[in-house]
């Protein structure tokens, strides 16, 4: 097949990269052509100490904790000019040790992806969610076992001993649903399929698949929806082997009481409003989500069910 142009997922790494060395450079402000400086943002929280937000070890999967803690200088920044108060990322482990973390205080934030944040409120049912992180203007994600239309996989069972492609830098949920949706029970990827391709993103890893040298690729709703609008013609070729459940939105989270009701409220509003400005908008993007929002009616619903659809790991 003929190599099309289009921004891929590795591109997008060192964007967030060079924005997250500027950020660095300009005292953890943005630069001056971004309309604001951080400095003029610096307030600590109400008593003086420093918000410490705990980031769960899954966000560190396809990098290092130190170069993962400069990727997210931008969201650092982002947060400190919406809120005026001061933030200290922090890694914080798995979605328990998160979940204790910020019981105990240690953290008086937390970001989950949603189906570990549903793990955790299982140890630790007081967690409160604050906000969801959403993409494409979506408040749930969707994964797809995508094969070639006129190829000879019919069924899950066809992928046995074949090469299937997971795109770089894919979505937490989309790891998952091929662990445990896209291998027969009791077997995993690892020993099902003969090898796992980590194409640069999901137009390459589709790619892949058309021209035969994959037999499916696990691809996140979102990339699936912009490669049917960017070609279509391509798309027409591909086919849906596999849908997943929906799942929650990755979670910004709190224990009652660890921060003040007024602090909550106030980091809460500024980064709801962080849509409304083309600086906030443009470091979101960076981060692949579209907005913060309000947590839906029916997140509680969502949260249980996904729990049970795909119940925490065994220890």
């Amino acid at each position: 097949m003929k190599k099309k142009e289009k921004t891929d997922l590795s591109r997008r790494f060192l964007v967030i990269l060079i924005i997250s060395l500027f950020v660095v450079l300009s005292d953890f402000g943005f630069p001056s052509d971004f309309g604001f400086r951080i400095s003029n943002f610096r307030a600590a929280a109400a008593d003086g100490s420093v918000v410490r937000i705990g980031l769960i070890r899954s966000l560190f999967r396809d990098t290092s904790e130190p170069l993962m803690q400069i990727i997210m200088r931008p969201f650092k920044a982002l947060m400190e000019a919406q809120t005026g108060m001061q933030g200290q990322l922090v890694a914080a482990g798995e979605a328990n040790d998160l979940a204790q973390r910020l019981k105990s205080g240690d953290c008086q934030l937390g970001i989950f992806h949603g189906f570990e944040f549903a793990w955790a409120r299982q140890l630790v049912p007081e967690l409160k969610p604050l906000l969801i992180a959403v993409p494409k203007q979506q408040p749930y994600l969707r994964a797809y076992l995508v094969v070639a239309a006129e190829g000879p996989v019919q069924q899950v069972a066809d992928l046995k001993g074949q090469v299937v492609a997971l795109p770089y830098m894919s979505r937490e949920h989309c790891r998952l649903f091929l662990e445990r949706r896209c291998v027969p029970a009791g077997s995993s990827p690892a020993k099902f399929f003969s090898r796992i391709t980590i194409p640069r993103d999901a137009a390459d890893a589709i790619d892949d698949v058309l021209a035969g040298t994959t037999a499916a690729a696990v691809i996140d709703e979102g990339d699936l929806e912009s490669y049917r609008s960017q070609y279509p013609e391509y798309f027409a070729k591909a086919k849906i082997l596999l849908q997943s459940e929906s799942f929650p939105c990755a979670v910004i989270a709190y224990y009652p009481g660890k921060l003040s009701q007024a602090l909550l409220d106030r980091f809460r509003e500024g980064m709801l409003s962080a849509k409304d400005s083309r600086q906030g908008r443009q470091v979101m993007q960076l981060c692949r989500i579209s907005s913060f929002e309000e947590i839906p009616d029916d997140f509680d619903k969502m949260l249980a069910d996904i729990a049970k659809a795909y119940p925490p790991p065994s220890k």
